[in-house]
């Protein structure tokens, strides 16, 4: 399967997406954008790692560290000022509506990943399976059992009256803001996989464990070109090696889900604290190029 797509129009790229669950759309941003938005990543980083609190938010839960590096930044759009309009990209934009048919809002503020070479952070093999949400006001909920991060919970399949796949109407957003290669860990995914739903929800038989041991052998590797954009199902599952770059390589991608507007999911409510991101998307001008124009 090759899911990287260097010239393709709106509707060869939301196909490849529907039928394949991942698409990697080059050529989106240019070099110069990219600058920027590594440039807005730093400066975040590094004013963060000054103070104990950054923007309301703990330092020591808003980054995580690998050896001696920062690999991950929470709540991405939220705290790094100037970077949201990015996830605003018309070609970003079109893709998702005209996959999933309807206007799109955030399910996520977003996650900066950057594989650091000589740092140790690695993923196994996942699928990214649960909501940011909050409890309806007025209901009484034992939080007991959710993990909960920023006062926000993260509700899982099995937490949920699964009537159907509601990650089918949820699309997860990765802008390369680096090149993504094997050599620097880039994200590696099954294909298909994502057709399978949740796989917590299959009981102890048939579960991730087992479907990994069947198609670990099928494995891709995401590469991706610097300025590109990879979507994908939060189903698919995927997973990322240690960077074996030289040193001072770095593999940042900043990820976010977006969601059908019209998805609920029962019992829970979307956040609304995050007044630039609880909103309907709406594609912003001035980007220096567009591929799917």
């Amino acid at each position: 399967m090759n899911h990287v797509k260097t010239a393709l129009d709106l509707q060869d790229a939301t196909e490849e997406l529907k039928t394949q669950g991942i698409v990697t759309v080059e050529g989106v941003f240019s070099a110069e954008e990219m600058r920027t938005f590594r440039g807005l990543l730093d400066r975040t980083i590094a004013e963060a790692n000054r103070v104990d609190e950054y923007k309301g938010r703990p330092t020591d839960k808003l980054l995580g560290k690998s050896k001696d590096t920062v690999w991950l930044l929470w709540e991405l759009y939220a705290v790094c000022e100037g970077g949201l309009r990015f996830s605003r990209h018309p070609a970003i934009v079109s893709v998702l509506e005209r996959t999933l048919g309807e206007p799109v809002r955030h399910a996520s503020i977003g996650t900066m990943f950057d594989k650091v070479a000589g740092g140790d952070a690695e993923i196994g093999w996942h699928q990214d399976t649960f909501f940011i949400v909050d409890p309806p006001k007025g209901r009484e909920v034992d939080l007991g059992g959710y993990w909960t991060q920023f006062g926000h919970v993260h509700v899982r399949p099995d937490h949920i009256d699964w009537q159907e796949d509601y990650f089918r109407k949820t699309i997860i957003v990765r802008i390369n803001v680096d090149p993504q290669t094997i050599e620097n860990g880039a994200m590696k995914v099954l294909p298909g996989s994502y057709l399978e739903g949740p796989l917590e929800l299959a009981g102890e038989s048939g579960g991730l464990a087992d479907y990994v041991a069947a198609h670990e052998h099928e494995a891709v590797d995401s590469i991706a070109g610097e300025g590109s954009v990879t979507f994908y199902y939060p189903t698919m599952l995927h997973s990322s090696a240690v960077s074996e770059a030289p040193p001072g390589v770095h593999r940042r991608a900043a990820a976010h889900r977006v969601r059908a507007e019209s998805l609920e999911i029962p019992g829970w409510e979307w956040p609304v604290d995050w007044p630039e991101g609880a909103e309907r998307i709406r594609p912003e001008s001035g980007f220096d190029l567009d591929p799917l124009s």
